[in-house]
């Protein structure tokens, strides 16, 4: 499913255009924050372009520009087959990135309160990866598109706009939504690119930076499928026999003319014959033998002239004379054949719904009718139908990051490794101190993948409390996050441990929009433990002068290097047992508390003399 975060950014270029574009501005993804930009309003509305392929429209608000990191469920490795007919999906829609939960062409329209487009923004979207779409915060709501044609919505400027869209039902003979040139192909339509919309989903921005919704994309299409055909002749049909040559939609809607509505029209068949050259998607072809389960995707459609699954072939009679047949079976009927449906509540008898599926079985039990237009007789057909909703692919989103993401170079991150860019840190923490926020890093902390130094002193001993910050007792300061503070404070030669964490920028480079590399705070490596190494954040042992989690050293640092296994192996230093290292806490003038890995098997924060010679592993703040 989808994540989404914000994060302020900067660097806004207003330069002259001409007619109603007053300005146009180019975004540059350095993410600066507390922006405060004031951009004049010359005229009631203006046209903005960035660089990541963003529109901005709607001239209000610029004081607060921001981003959006969109992360989708999806998984482009799906082996399962695109075709029709075979085996119907078990998950019933409800897996997004698998099946009829595919994901791919992405477009994310967001609005002010009044319905008018702020930012615009179109993708092709790639497992595991976060997008940025760069908006500002007059943007309060959102519509999301999936498996949409590039550019569809170019030129709409209201929700309203978006919404009567047309949209052909042939876009789902393309394995990707965006394209339409199997229609002339029988049995094309493909279950991973079915139309998808998401509800209006507002965006309060008064409730900070962090927020945590939820969005289901829901089909715009139903599955009609034949589940089985059978034939059982009796009576005067005794010795007959029927051979299915084709099976296809009759009376479809072709054409979504109301997304939020459900209109349609359009009334096309899937026949094939010359006059359905560019619709016999909907129909299997001419076949010589029923090997279903057959189905098809169709849009919504009314009681009025009712879609049917229709059964052509051809009717043996008992005296061996032959002739073809039609069996038009209305979709979601309560009176065809001689069993009725499960017409569920709200469904509406012979209409069909957007996002369900309608499965038919099917008994003949006598001739058709000579014309696909003319009406079944019942009593020659036994239909069983079963009606169900579609699960919604519910696509999971958050705005910001979350434990354990991969923090990149470029100051992005993710929850799956996104290929092409480099992995610097995990990222522990989505809370930041007060002093860390007054910064502009109001996301969290992340840890760096590989240690600074394998052995070097704090400082000289004894040290005479040059951060600031001595603790009589550590189990205190476990919710301190100052280390950036505190590292300020000794970032020389002076004091080797915080000159390690800091210069470790000459191995890897700063990312940018963070703090920069520094020496974590006691309560910040108790997050890395708690987060991280899946350690109690009340289950430790206090003495004062350190804490401990019992016989635990092996559990954290496994669960560490399992959370960074992620990258692949031989990208990180990994944590072992009987490791130390050093923080830019204080707990007397000559000690320093450190992290220890220990080798009695307990997991330690505690003291230790600023002249020993201990491990560094780098922080960051964002």
């Amino acid at each position: 499913m989808k994540k989404i975060y914000f994060i302020s950014s900067k660097n806004w270029s207003i330069f002259f255009f001409s007619s109603f574009l007053a300005y146009l501005g180019s975004y540059f993804r350095a993410r600066i924050f507390a922006l405060k930009t004031v951009v004049p309003l010359v005229v009631s509305c203006l046209f903005f372009i960035s660089c990541s392929s963003e529109t901005f429209f709607s001239g209000a608000d610029f004081s607060e520009s921001s981003l959006i990191h969109l992360s989708l469920a999806s998984n482009k490795s799906d082996s399962i087959s695109t075709r029709a007919n075979g085996t119907i999906p078990v998950d019933n829609g409800g897996t997004a990135g698998t099946n009829e939960g595919f994901l791919n062409h992405i477009c994310v329209a967001l609005f002010n309160s009044s319905g008018n487009l702020v930012t615009i923004h179109e993708y092709d979207y790639i497992n595991g990866s976060t997008e940025t779409i760069a908006t500002r915060k007059d943007a309060t709501q959102m519509l999301v598109f999936a498996n949409v044609p590039q550019g569809a919505f170019s030129g709409k400027y209201t929700i309203n706009d978006f919404y009567t869209v047309p949209q052909d039902l042939g876009y789902t003979t393309s394995v990707d939504g965006k394209s339409k040139t199997g229609v002339t192909i029988a049995n094309s339509q493909s279950m991973k690119s079915l139309p998808m919309m998401s509800a209006v989903q507002s965006l309060n921005w008064s409730s900070g930076t962090v927020l945590s919704p939820t969005v289901s994309l829901t089909r715009l299409v139903a599955r009609v499928a034949i589940t089985s055909l059978t034939t059982n002749f009796t009576g005067s049909y005794s010795g007959c026999s029927f051979t299915p040559t084709e099976i296809f939609i009759y009376n479809a809607n072709n054409q979504l003319t109301n997304w939020s509505k459900k209109t349609t029209s359009g009334d096309v068949s899937g026949e094939c014959i010359v006059a359905n050259s560019n619709t016999v998607y909907l129909g299997s072809g001419i076949i010589s033998t029923y090997s279903g389960p057959y189905y098809f995707y169709v849009f919504p459609h009314s009681s009025t002239n009712p879609a049917k699954l229709v059964i052509k072939g051809t009717f043996k009679t008992n005296s061996d004379s032959t002739y073809t047949t039609y069996y038009p079976i209305t979709v979601n009927s309560n009176v065809t054949g001689n069993i009725v449906s499960t017409v569920t509540s709200g469904t509406g008898d012979s209409q069909i719904s957007s996002n369900t599926t309608y499965g038919l079985s099917v008994t003949i039990n006598g001739t058709g009718v000579a014309n696909v237009s003319d009406e079944l007789i019942p009593t020659n057909v036994t239909v069983t139908t079963s009606v169900a909703n579609y699960t919604s692919a519910t696509v999971p989103e958050y705005f910001g990051p979350k434990i354990g993401d991969i923090f990149y170079s470029d100051g992005s991150y993710s929850s799956t490794l996104i290929s092409g860019k480099t992995p610097v840190a995990i990222v522990f923490s989505t809370t930041t101190s007060a002093a860390d926020k007054a910064k502009g890093f109001v996301h969290g902390y992340a840890m760096a993948l590989k240690n600074a130094s394998t052995g070097c002193q704090w400082g000289p001993y004894p040290s005479s409390n040059p951060t600031g910050s001595l603790t009589a007792h550590i189990g205190t300061v476990l919710n301190d996050y100052n280390g950036l503070t505190y590292t300020s404070k000794i970032n020389n030669s002076t004091f080797p441990g915080a000159y390690a964490a800091t210069t470790y920028k000459l191995i890897v480079p700063n990312p940018s929009g963070t703090s920069g590399w520094y020496l974590p705070s006691v309560g910040q490596c108790f997050l890395i433990c708690v987060n991280l190494g899946g350690m109690s954040s009340t289950g430790y042992i206090d003495q004062d002068s350190y804490i401990y989690w019992a016989n635990q050293a092996a559990t954290c640092a496994n669960n560490i290097n399992q959370v960074m296994k992620i990258i692949g192996d031989g990208k990180y230093d990994p944590f072992l047992t009987n490791t130390r290292y050093w923080t830019s806490s204080e707990y007397t003038t000559g000690l320093a508390c450190h992290l220890a890995f220990y080798m009695d098997g307990h997991m330690y924060l505690s003291g230790n003399t600023t002249d020993n010679n201990l491990y560094v592993r780098s922080v960051l703040a964002f």
